[in-house]
């Protein structure tokens, strides 16, 4: 084949673009040339490769690659991989400043109260954690861990926070971790801690965000059912202080009270506080909380779904006689009889009545009072 030789156009156009345009893609602009032509012509005029570092991205990183974003180095080094990037820069004997994510986030999200802020705040204080790094000069971080059936909150924080952190499969579980400094500093000064369940503080939340507050902490340490005999319960567990504070602001609302049950963890000297409330107080309570929601965890809202669904006729209070039969009675008499004389009342409500009562059917009390 006879050998043509380059033009002066050519030329010029080779040595604009041979330093910024990889090989492969250099034939689009010199469709009569192969590529080893090309490669051949560029080492006769002494051009610098597209693969090596120009003078100009050297620069560019000297500048910007401390505090730069990695989206902003990549726009300013456009025929550059982070990978690369990141590798010049160690060459280069820069360092980045590590307290910036790596990856995108809102890291401002935290600094002004609205609805899906004020329920993603109560689900980290019931079902996430802040972490300090123990890399020096690293961020602290924002950390969820959550079972697979609970994958769509996952997911929506991640996009409500315009994360591009990733969710990973760890132990059968999966988690979602954002390295943040500033968001960390934002949950601190809101009471978050790092280890909130050593010790805890309520937030001064917004009256007009209390329910969104409330219905996050639900979604991560509530639990909503449909008991044995049909009827609807809501119970949250936690600290004493946030149990306080949940049941004092359903208390001022609706007039409605639960007392704080204590219980053992199983670790020396941890206890788990509880509120419970059910059949139409928890109807009440529910309907509070997730209607017209935007925010919620899907498993939960389908079940107070349900739970919403169900009639529940509104009892009258015990009278007299009837507590004197239950006094009299519940510990003497089988289910069926002691039912005879409550014609009226259903068991379920009778051994709840009975427990108020401080009555409990397996522990016999001592004087009972017989009944005629």
């Amino acid at each position: 084949m006879r050998y043509k030789f380059w033009s002066q156009k050519e030329i010029k156009l080779l040595k604009r673009i041979y330093p910024m345009v990889r090989v492969r893609d250099l034939v689009k602009f010199f469709s009569t040339r192969t590529k080893a032509t090309i490669i051949a012509k560029a080492r006769s005029l002494n051009l610098p490769s597209a693969k090596l570092w120009q003078p100009r991205e050297n620069e560019i990183l000297r500048n910007h690659f401390y505090k730069a974003e990695k989206r902003e180095l990549l726009k300013l080094l456009p025929r550059r991989s982070w990978k690369a990037v990141l590798a010049k820069g160690e060459r280069l004997g820069l360092k980045r400043m590590l307290e910036r994510p790596t990856l995108r986030v809102d890291e401002n999200y935290f600094k002004k109260w609205s609805s899906n802020m004020a329920y993603i705040l109560g689900f980290i204080l019931s079902d996430g954690c802040i972490v300090k790094s123990k890399r020096k000069g690293h961020s602290d971080s924002l950390k969820f861990g959550l079972h697979f059936k609970d994958a769509d909150i996952l997911k929506k924080i991640k996009r409500e926070l315009k994360s591009e952190h990733r969710i990973s499969e760890v132990d059968d579980a999966l988690h979602l971790s954002i390295a943040s400094q500033t968001i960390v500093n934002d949950l601190k000064d809101l009471g978050v801690t790092y280890r909130k369940s050593l010790s805890e503080h309520v937030p001064e939340v917004p009256k007009l965000f209390i329910r969104d507050f409330i219905r996050g902490f639900v979604d991560g340490d509530g639990s909503i059912k449909i008991d044995r005999t049909g009827y609807p319960n809501l119970a949250v567990y936690g600290g004493k202080e946030v149990m306080r504070f949940i049941r004092d602001h359903f208390l001022e609302k609706f007039d409605i009270y639960s007392k704080i049950l204590k219980r053992n963890e199983g670790k020396k000297g941890r206890y788990l506080h509880q509120i419970g409330y059910r059949c139409n107080s928890a109807k009440t309570l529910l309907a509070y909380l997730y209607k017209d929601s935007k925010l919620f965890l899907d498993r939960k809202f389908e079940m107070v779904k349900k739970c919403l669904v169900i009639d529940i006729g509104f009892k009258k209070n015990y009278t007299e006689r009837e507590l004197r039969i239950i006094k009299g009675l519940y510990f003497l008499k089988p289910k069926e009889e002691l039912l005879k004389f409550l014609p009226k009342r259903k068991w379920g409500n009778v051994q709840v009545k009975a427990w108020r009562l401080g009555l409990f059917k397996y522990q016999r009390r001592k004087n009972a009072v017989s009944y005629s």
